[in-house]
């Protein structure tokens, strides 16, 4: 499984990070050039690269944690309100939304310099200025209910690299 990742993932070695978000709790970041595609009956610019995750997953600097996972659950520091009321799920309200505006705002050229893949599908990309994403499934679920990642290439619209409980499988 090991060599199959790097494979699949070496393909964003050298390339930007254009940009990153989240659909819910699924976190998804672009890489490499932008890209027109015809999507929904209108034309939208995507990165050639798309990586999604639905596991457990931190973005580190200097030791320190700067996003991770868990921030999704956790207002942002403008929150006032009381915990009872605060709904995570609303773009803009947790602290992910806030800490990744932030981050890609701050840094217009965040580079994938390396790739190191671990034996449980999980995978550290080294980024430019010292930046890491560290990706670590986190469930021993092992059924298709249970993907833990996914890479595709929005350009070329080959099928997704996805990891899950049971391996990789290409759809």
């Amino acid at each position: 499984m090991r060599a199959e990742i790097e494979l699949e993932l070496g393909k964003i070695k050298g390339l930007k990070l254009q940009y990153a978000g989240r659909a819910s709790n699924l976190f998804w970041l672009g890489f490499g050039e932008m890209v027109q595609m015809f999507r929904r009956g209108q034309i939208e610019e995507t990165a050639e690269y798309a990586l999604h995750l639905q596991c457990s997953w931190r973005i580190t600097f200097d030791n320190k944690i700067v996003i991770a996972a868990r921030d999704f659950y956790s207002p942002n520091s403008k929150w006032n309100g009381h915990i009872e009321d605060f709904d995570w799920d609303i773009q803009g309200n947790n602290r992910f939304d806030e800490r990744i505006k932030s981050l890609i705002n701050d840094n217009e050229q965040i580079i994938v310099e390396e790739i190191a893949v671990d034996d449980f599908g999980g995978f550290t990309v080294i980024l430019s200025d010292g930046y890491k994403l560290e990706i670590f499934p986190d469930s021993s679920e092992d059924d298709e209910d249970g993907e833990h990642w996914r890479f595709f290439n929005s350009k070329e619209k080959s099928p997704h690299f996805v990891v899950s409980g049971e391996g990789i499988e290409r759809v």
